[in-house]
């Protein structure tokens, strides 16, 4: 398979995907429906979809932070399963997806920043505060969000790699084998070389086509800085740790099985591992719960309504 047929079926399915966002923002059918949109924040404009049910919802606002190098399209099946009794928003952090992104490296706290900005921008705060989830690097993002924000958020809900408690040692040496490529043309010539692996790894999920495909555009939309979530996120994590251990709100922890992540079950601990050794130490938690459920990294669009049970079950109780 040519690199010139991918530059062409990227075009096509870039222009297809515009297309028919353009036609659901535009329809009147008065069906409720995933929207998007546009909040300022320090790098230019935050770009987010949401969901909300038909009137008003006294359930506390829920906000999803994505995986790197993904964007909030990994969780349109949530975000509208949640959002059938409440607001539900999905963020693109900062360079990923439709929103705006710094032109050099970022830290986790940079990204944290940023969004709380674009959340104050919407209106959220002590006085209306939300509920966050976060995966991988999404997770560190909540993480720090909870900590330097806590009276914005209300619950915290964590989805965390089997590596989140890596030693130090490891996450350096993962931050120096990170690379970003140095032009558009060679992270089109990684995305050709990854694409048989992908398709094989996507025969064997629940992610239906397109839905892969769209996932795996939004991927390759930070060309140059396409790593910058990674990055942050390995160099994050010793502060990662002590910044867990000072979360005061309630803590769910999401136990998933990422086929990525098995490399570094030798050296670290499996997610349900790892959660049941972190349970505990959250001494500073209102309450800790854990969920498992048998979840696969496809689950946000696989099994979106067994997570947004257990996510309800957890936030509404507590």
């Amino acid at each position: 398979m040519s690199c010139h047929w991918i530059r062409t079926g990227v075009r096509a399915l870039c222009l297809g995907a515009l297309a028919m966002a353009t036609v659901t923002a535009n329809a009147a059918d008065g069906v409720a429906r995933l929207r998007h949109g546009y909040v300022d924040m320090r790098y230019g404009q935050l770009h987010y979809s949401i969901m909300q049910p038909a009137g008003v919802s006294a359930k506390t606002p829920i906000v999803l932070l994505h995986q790197s190098p993904n964007s909030s399209k990994e969780y349109d099946a949530l975000v509208m399963e949640l959002g059938k009794d409440r607001v539900a928003i999905a963020i693109d952090t900062p360079g990923y997806g439709g929103s705006d992104g710094p032109n050099s490296q970022p830290t986790i706290e940079d990204y944290t920043a940023a969004i709380a900005e674009g959340l104050a921008n919407l209106g959220y705060g002590p006085e209306k505060p939300i509920d966050v989830f976060g995966n991988h690097t999404g997770s560190r993002i909540a993480t720090e969000l909870a900590v330097t924000h806590p009276g914005m958020v209300r619950h915290v809900l964590l989805g965390l790699s089997p590596y989140s408690l890596a030693p130090d040692a490891l996450l350096a040496k993962l931050l120096s084998e990170t690379h970003n490529p140095t032009s558009g043309d060679e992270m089109l010539q990684k995305f050709c070389v990854s694409l048989p692996s992908r398709i094989a790894r996507t025969e064997n999920t629940g992610l239906a086509d397109p839905v892969w495909v769209r996932i795996a555009l939004d991927s390759m939309g930070a060309t140059t800085r396409q790593e910058y979530g990674h990055a942050a996120a390995y160099e994050y994590g010793p502060r990662f740790k002590e910044r867990l251990l000072q979360i005061t709100q309630p803590v769910l922890l999401l136990v998933i099985d990422d086929p990525a992540d098995r490399p570094f079950y030798e050296t670290t601990k499996t997610a349900a591992d790892m959660s049941r050794q972190l349970k505990p130490m959250l001494t500073k938690s209102k309450k800790v719960e854990i969920l498992e459920g048998g979840f696969h990294d496809d689950a946000f669009f696989a099994r979106a309504e067994d997570i947004a049970d257990g996510f309800r079950k957890f936030v509404d109780n507590n």
